[in-house]
């Protein structure tokens, strides 16, 4: 929908104000990175620091070296740690946010699903390997299940909507017609939000889906949406959650198109980095 005006918008990006998609992507890559440092590399180093051998000083291995060190400075480290990961709360509201936004301006709504799908299943491997050091879990799925859930649940959501659009239209009662869409959304929802809670057992679990269908439902009042799907995730999933209130800056500051693209580049980053994490982590011995 509005592909014409949505393009448009992308080529003349450079003539408006403001900060592009592309922008608000580098935002979301640059915090998850941050997070993922600390809740990776990091938290082990900590947690490896609280068993530290007088063998270990004599140590010439790096790993053994920065394990003393983090013990040395081990309370300093946790309120870097706790810091990294706040600052990591900015990115999944970000995400959320262009989720929606790339369902409402894509083309091929299947081929964006199925790009999600791919990468949900290719990073699941570097997601637990570096997170649940593990190479499978199914008890904790990555991100990518959630946004991918995200996505069908608002795809049924605008299918719905329509079908409402053409009861209205064809004069029908409207109550019954109202009725009808409450309550298939009402089942759609919960369906999904059950799906992601105990059955995928996605990151976010059922709250990550809430905040994207938040964001989709209130897509004509972006900074309700955003705000309302920080609320949810504070609410549901974490009371950090809230420090992402600091991304309703960049997103008033948001024009609305594209910016520069390399498509790619964003959904290959989350499992490459993931998994050179893990592999610094078992370089480090930690």
């Amino acid at each position: 929908m509005n592909n014409v005006n949505y393009n448009l918008q992308s080529e003349n990006a450079t003539q408006k104000r403001g900060i592009s998609g592309f922008s608000l992507k580098m935002i979301a890559v640059v915090t998850m990175f941050i997070d993922h440092f600390a809740a990776v590399v990091l938290l082990r180093l900590l947690y490896a620091s609280y068993d530290v051998r007088g063998a270990m000083f004599q140590s010439e291995h790096i790993g053994d070296k920065l394990i003393i060190w983090t013990f040395e400075h081990q309370d300093m480290l946790w309120n870097v740690y706790e810091t990294m990961r706040l600052i990591g709360r900015m990115a999944f509201p970000i995400y959320c946010f262009l989720l929606v936004q790339g369902f409402l301006y894509t083309r091929n709504v299947k081929k964006y699903a199925f790009r999600l799908f791919i990468f949900s299943l290719i990073s699941e491997i570097p997601f637990d390997f570096s997170l649940n050091q593990t190479w499978w879990n199914p008890t904790y799925n990555n991100v990518f299940f959630t946004l991918l859930l995200g996505l069908l649940c608002i795809v049924c959501l605008s299918w719905i909507e329509n079908a409402h659009k053409k009861w209205q239209v064809q004069e029908k009662d409207k109550f019954i017609g109202w009725v009808l869409r409450i309550g298939t959304s009402f089942i759609v929802a919960l369906t999904t939000f059950y799906l992601a809670e105990n059955v995928l057992y996605t990151d976010y679990g059922f709250a990550g889906v809430l905040a994207i269908v938040l964001i989709y439902l209130f897509r004509e009042q972006p900074m309700i949406g955003f705000i309302l799907c920080i609320m949810a995730l504070g609410e549901f999933s974490s009371d950090t959650e809230y420090a992402a209130l600091l991304m309703l800056i960049p997103l008033y500051l948001y024009n609305g198109t594209r910016g520069k693209q390399v498509k790619y580049f964003f959904y290959a980053f989350y499992p490459i980095h993931l998994f050179a994490f893990g592999l610094i982590c078992m370089w480090l011995g930690v």
